[in-house]
């Protein structure tokens, strides 16, 4: 079946997709098309009609009028939407999948969720790129895992990325300089105009002009091992279309050459499709129209030095980039198609839990009383909102210690759940707010560690400027912060505060600890995933003549676990996922002494579970049924008892999630930690995802979420009667300790009553 697309914008770009998904009716389905200002009776002239491109006019020349709002052209039944307003178009109700955004203005992930349908392709680079993720065709398309919303990139991004890969795979980079001449755009004046930020104000037709260019900045987003690497700016010159990028490369492999780049071109599998050669004495307008991005002229490039040359390429900026955008777009439909097979026959989304085999009635355990001194007290005189932080320095530990993959943030969740903390302490007017965290456990000081790649993120969310102290805990910072005499809130972050071993091996009277304090003269903490480490800057706050305290977030998770514990005679449900049941045994066995508790185990921890807990509890079931295979590459197959096929499939079975249906029903608290079934893999994501969707559903019932890929889970899903924790192990040790009655966890005590 074609792929059914949308086309929003009916400019340069928009029309190239529409001409070339028109010649590929086989391949591409044309459902709606919004142009605000193009008529049902001017669309066969636009689209026949074109001064810089050949191609196959006869696709587009008869146009059959239904209405005004409704064409036919080549097999293809197209709707003419005219709203600016991308929440007015309805893309659904006319059968469309994809819609190829092409107007330029909504570029974020927020702004393209505005559209009414399952995915968007930007045809430009994002305006918030850690959110948005871009996908370059024959660089990095193979990394696609079912985003809904994307971007392409820019036309000159698609023909440097695939050489830089060619290249960098063969013979790694040191450096990269690139100038691309660049033909006129639409955004460019044909005089001089005024008003104009920049030299493009000045006329196109007879005048060579220097402009900026984000190529390099984008390239680092699909390549992040190029980021240092690259620097380029561009040339805007009078010819309608086809462009040429110079670039200069010094290669790590100081035997690469030339001859043996036009060698790896000649011999890719993408060549004639990515990538082609030119070895004739060629000039732009001969590239026009071409579906090739990366051109290379054999005969304008060149070597230098061993190892260095210069790479002159050749690309159409507006069909072959055109051509990207569907080859991206049909990659996705692919890779989602694949997925929807492997899943199908999988649990039917109309599962109930009507027909559950659990005997609730048999669960009900004796209520025991749980110690209400067990139960953490927070000192409300130590709360952030308690706290005079007006003209004070305050050091303020979070845990920002996000998920990143290939250099992409996958979740901010976890920086985002500290702004109102952040915010709070800002409206307050200090002095200064120096922002600590850690990122991944590294073994001193370790670059790809580093934090710093967090400060865009942060200076977009408070929208206020973020220094870097890349320095860490070091006299050099304590100076910088002394000469810089802020007196208006500025907002500092520190480096990575586990690049020094005295975090983990807490002594308060270490070096590093004093300075640590030296900092600043408020200590505040809202680090809540990591208050059950004994760690310097999570522990280390008191001190002589200094206030401290903790912020709203660990405020909030003490509180929705207080829920918990005080069920006061309501039904407790605690579902425990994952894959290491050594992990969750001491977490299952705390809940089995809670009063009025049941537990659910299904994932990876039924493999196993009798070697663990050779007693299975009163209280507790087991998922029996799953779906699995022998490794992750075989199909998925359905396994009603697992117990008899050596325990634990991938994902849970449709008895295991009736049964666990009918015990969320019967409950009035419900603690979810841990994952049902391996959520990267989308065959096995289905149980987990359901059980999300059945809980959404709910009323009248208090929800909290167990942190980490749990809550991943409810990603953009967020309900006020479903807390998201932020902190698994923490979560987990915090409940224990209360259980238990063990000492509270090292992060809290400072605070406790």
């Amino acid at each position: 079946m074609p792929i059914p697309v949308g086309i929003n914008g009916l400019g340069r770009i928009g029309k190239m997709v529409c001409l070339q998904m028109l010649a590929q009716p086989d391949v591409y389905s044309i459902k709606a098309i919004n142009a605000t200002s193009l008529n049902a009776t001017e669309i066969s002239d636009y689209l026949t009609y074109d001064s810089s491109h050949r191609y196959d006019r006869s696709v587009c020349k008869n146009v059959e009028i239904v209405n005004d709002s409704l064409v036919r052209i080549n097999g293809n039944e197209i709707h003419l939407f005219k709203d600016r307003d991308a929440r007015n178009l309805k893309w659904r109700s006319v059968g469309v999948q994809f819609v190829l955004e092409c107007t330029g203005a909504y570029l974020t992930t927020e702004k393209g969720a505005m559209h009414d349908v399952d995915y968007v392709i930007m045809s430009a680079p994002p305006k918030d790129p850690d959110i948005t993720p871009t996908f370059i065709y024959g660089v990095n398309h193979e990394e696609y895992r079912g985003q809904k919303i994307v971007s392409a990139s820019s036309c000159t991004t698609n023909c440097m990325g695939p050489m830089m890969k060619l290249v960098s795979d063969a013979f790694g980079v040191e450096s990269v300089n690139f100038t691309t001449i660049h033909a006129t755009t639409g955004s460019q004046s044909v005089v001089d105009v005024i008003n104009k930020k920049n030299r493009t104000h000045r006329s196109i037709i007879n005048n060579m002009i220097p402009h900026s260019t984000g190529a390099a900045k984008s390239i680092f987003r699909v390549m992040p091992e190029l980021s240092g690497k690259v620097w380029g700016t561009s040339v805007r010159v009078p010819c309608i279309n086809c462009s040429l990028l110079d670039i200069n490369i010094t290669c790590e492999d100081k035997t690469a050459n030339l001859e043996a780049v036009k060698d790896l071109l000649n011999k890719h599998e993408l060549f004639g499709e990515v990538y082609h050669l030119n070895e004739k004495m060629l000039t732009s307008v001969d590239f026009m129209t071409t579906t090739t991005p990366t051109i290379l002229d054999g005969i304008a490039s060149m070597d230098f030095k061993p190892g260095s040359f210069k790479l002159m390429l050749w690309y159409d900026n507006e069909w072959s980039y055109s051509a990207q955008c569907l080859r991206i777009m049909k990659s996705m439909h692919q890779h989602n198609k694949h997925i929807e097979r492997s899943v199908r026959g999988r649990v039917s989304p109309k599962i109930s839990p009507n027909n559950s085999i659990v005997n609730l009635a048999s669960l009900n355990g004796v209520a025991r009383e749980l110690n209400p001194a067990k139960i953490l007290n927070l000192d409300s005189k130590l709360a952030l909102k308690s706290l005079k932080l007006g003209g004070k320095n305050v050091v303020a530990r979070f845990d920002f210690n996000v998920p990143v993959d290939n250099g992409k943030v996958m979740d901010d969740f976890r920086v985002r759940a500290s702004l109102p903390s952040i915010n709070h302490i800002l409206e307050q007017k200090p002095n200064r707010v120096v922002l600590v965290c850690h990122f991944g456990r590294p073994k001193g000081k370790d670059k790809k560690n580093s934090v710093e790649f967090l400060v865009p993120i942060l200076a977009g969310l408070l929208k206020r400027e973020v220094k870097f102290l890349g320095d860490g805990v070091s006299q050099k910072t304590v100076d910088a912060l002394a000469a810089a005499k802020d007196t208006n809130g500025a907002i500092y972050l520190l480096e990575n505060i586990r690049f020094h071993a005295e975090e983990t091996k807490f002594d308060p009277e270490s070096d590093v600890s004093k300075m640590y304090q030296s900092l600043g003269d408020a200590m505040i903490a809202d680090c809540f995933g990591c208050v059950h480490r004994n760690h310097m800057s999570v522990c280390h706050l008191k001190g002589a003549g200094k206030q401290h305290g903790y912020g709203f977030l660990i405020e909030q998770e003490v509180e929705a676990i207080s829920t918990l514990l005080r069920s006061d005679g309501k039904k407790v449900l605690g579902i425990m996922g994952g894959a290491k049941i050594a992990d969750k045994q001491p977490m299952i066995e705390c809940l089995c002494k809670m009063p009025s508790t049941r537990i659910f185990v299904g994932g990876g921890l039924t493999r196993g579970f009798d070697k663990f807990m050779p007693s299975t509890p009163h209280s507790v079931i087991l998922a029996r049924d799953a779906y699995g295979a022998a490794d992750f590459e075989s199909p998925a197959t359905y396994m009603p008892d697992i117990a008899k096929t050596g325990g634990g499939g991938f994902d849970c079975g449709p008895q295991g999630l009736r049964d666990l249906m009918a015990m969320i029903d019967a409950a009035d608290v419900i603690f979810w930690n841990g994952c049902l079934g391996v959520i990267e893999d989308p065959r096995y994501r289905v149980g987990s995802a359901m059980i999300v969707d059945y809980l959404l559903a709910q009323t009248g019932k208090q929800i909290i979420i167990g942190g980490g890929e749990t809550a991943s889970l409810f990603a953009g899903k967020e309900a006020e009667h479903i807390y998201l924790s932020t902190g698994g192990g923490a979560l987990l040790a915090h409940i224990q300790s209360s259980v238990l009655g063990s000492p509270t966890v090292p992060g809290l005590a400072p605070f406790s009553l």
